[in-house]
Order: C-alpha cells, then structure tokens, then sequence
C-alpha cells in the first residue's frame, strides 16, 4: 500500500481495521507477528484489524513504527475519527416513554458564555426532575 491508496479523511473502525490487515499482509506477517513487531498485546491487534475500537495514540504510534509509516498515514485525522465516529458532537434521544421530552448529549468545545446560556436553558425547562432515570 503506498501514500496514493491512503484516504485523506477520516476513517471508521472497520475501515481502519481493513486497512491495517492490507498493510500487515503486504508485509507477510500474521497478527501475533505484527503484535511483537509493535511490541502490542496479540489481543489488541485482533481487536483493531476487527474494527471492534481504535487505537490509543501510544498503540498507534507503536504499529506506525513497526509498518514504517506515519502515524497520520495509518490512521488519518485520528482525533476527528475518535470525536466525530465514536463521540458525535449532539445526540438527542427522544424517550419512548415521554414523546414530548428528550435526552440530550453535548460533547462539544463551547465558550463559558454558551455553556452557561445552555445550562440556564436546561434550568428553566422544568422538565429534568420529571424525567425517568437513565437506564
């Protein structure tokens, strides 16, 4: 796999996982052979070329090493990927139970002043004691 078949976006899991089981192929290794030359558990490695989670920047920059490739080439735009694929930046959650109120899920960088003017939105809905727990 040379730089040109490397996708400039970000990446999922899956597409990842695809990716490094193309690269450690193309090298003539199986996993356990990859796990030592990036010096990883053979169950991590197994874990990432199943698309089953990322990995940390120390186990990424670990398996870069190993297939001689940059950490930005094996896994492009990894904070975006982790924030946006694992993490979306809302998510609302109409409850089944309660048609006309939602659960909702920031994990967005804001100003005080907007987080401030989102937690007094919240305190004025009146609707958060009303709510049912989390499951």
């Amino acid at each position: 796999m040379n730089d040109s078949t490397l996708p400039p976006k970000a990446i999922t899991k899956q597409q990842f996982g695809r990716r490094l089981y193309q690269l450690m192929l193309s090298r003539g290794w199986n996993q356990s052979e990859l796990a030592r030359q990036a010096g990883l558990p053979r169950d991590s490695v197994s874990t990432y070329i199943r698309g089953v989670a990322l990995p940390t920047p120390k186990s990424l920059s670990a398996l870069a090493e190993a297939l001689g490739l940059p950490s930005t080439d094996l896994l492009p735009n990894a904070v975006e990927t982790r924030s946006e694929v694992e993490d979306p930046s809302l998510e609302i959650t109409v409850l089944p139970s309660s048609p006309n109120t939602a659960r909702i899920r920031v994990n967005r960088l804001v100003s005080l002043a907007t987080a401030t003017r989102i937690a007094e939105l919240i305190n004025a809905d009146g609707v958060a004691g009303q709510m049912p727990s989390a499951p």
